[in-house]
């Protein structure tokens, strides 16, 4: 059993809807935006075909139910005119449409490619999960971002169960327009549900994806602008959530692109601190589940205020973190 958490939003004529309609323009993604700014338009499909030839452009009223449904999108320079115009026929601001579908996507072996990237898959994700994701948010919203510096710290309780991580991310944009990031959680039992995402500094929650038979929530979190090529942005989040059952026994982090530097942090309760701690790496493993091919260090020293972190610089792509054992 699946649960996503981003529909159509049912927005009818009228200025009490100009306060939804204009956040899901920002936040996209464009079916969405443009199936709610046809509904608030009061607009047939026929009636905004018929406007957009006067226009002097070409579309099928297929074409434009596929465009708001998803199933399709514009990418040749004659639709990308289309949905420019489209903007006007629907009263919105200049660009609106335009804006949430980004630069032309590659075509290829290459496309979105990042020198060193590894696939989600390579991970330890499956297809069904990364078919779930795409369906709401792009699965590569990140080939855009560049990670400096990715800090995380996992707190746990007084039971050895995780129940807090606070994340911050310093972030260099690939491209223009770069103004969003993709969150990828996978929990310990999916019998716990799904963890709260709570965006901090630099940036606000938007769509949320979780697939409860592989506990993977996949989160998308905006910033508060849009990136030029170069420029850097730092944001914070905080994943929460007890599991019930589970005793927590490792913070494990994934890394499809090369990276600058990474600290990960493990605090234990003052009465539940573990016997000891290695810190383990598999570089562009698919089998992180079941630990093949996973290296494990020298044990790691725990402080004696019970914290233990490990500090990595210029990594491949790959999954790193750390394990303990509580006897």
């Amino acid at each position: 059993m699946t649960r996503t958490f981003a529909t159509a939003l049912d927005l009818g004529p009228g200025p009490e809807h100009e306060d939804e309609l204009a956040e899901v323009l920002r936040r996209g993604p464009f079916h969405l935006a443009l199936q709610a700014a046809i509904a608030a338009s009061g607009l047939s499909l026929e009636t905004i075909q018929r406007r957009l030839q006067a226009r002097g452009h070409e579309v099928s009223v297929a074409s434009l139910s596929y465009w708001q449904r998803g199933r399709s999108r514009p990418e040749r320079a004659s639709s990308l005119e289309t949905v420019r115009s489209l903007d006007r026929v629907l009263g919105l601001p200049p660009g609106s449409l335009m804006s949430l579908l980004g630069p032309a996507r590659p075509r290829g072996r290459w496309a979105n490619h990042v020198p060193g990237s590894v696939p989600y898959t390579e991970l330890g994700h499956s297809d069904r999960t990364l078919q779930m994701v795409s369906d709401t948010i792009d699965p590569e919203t990140n080939q855009r971002l560049e990670t400096l510096s990715h800090h995380q710290d996992l707190y746990l309780d007084e039971d050895g169960r995780g129940y807090r991580m606070a994340v911050r991310r310093v972030l260099r944009a690939r491209a223009d327009g770069a103004d969003r990031m993709l969150v990828m959680n996978v929990g310990d039992d999916p019998e716990a549900g799904s963890p709260v995402f709570t965006a901090g500094v630099n940036c606000v929650l938007g769509r949320t994806v979780y697939d409860a038979e592989e506990d993977v929530t996949a989160a998308e979190l905006l910033f508060h602008r849009k990136l030029t090529i170069g420029e850097t942005y730092l944001a914070e989040y905080e994943i929460s959530g007890v599991n019930p059952k589970v005793r927590t026994t490792e913070l494990t982090l994934g890394f499809r692109q090369p990276t600058r530097e990474c600290v990960l942090q493990v605090v234990f309760h003052p009465k539940a601190v573990p016997a000891r701690c290695y810190p383990v790496w598999q570089p562009q493993a698919k089998q992180q589940a079941r630990g093949r091919n996973r290296r494990e260090e020298a044990e790691q020293r725990i402080e004696p205020n019970g914290s233990v972190h490990v500090a990595l610089v210029d990594i491949p792509a790959g999954l790193y973190g750390l394990r303990w054992e509580w006897e």
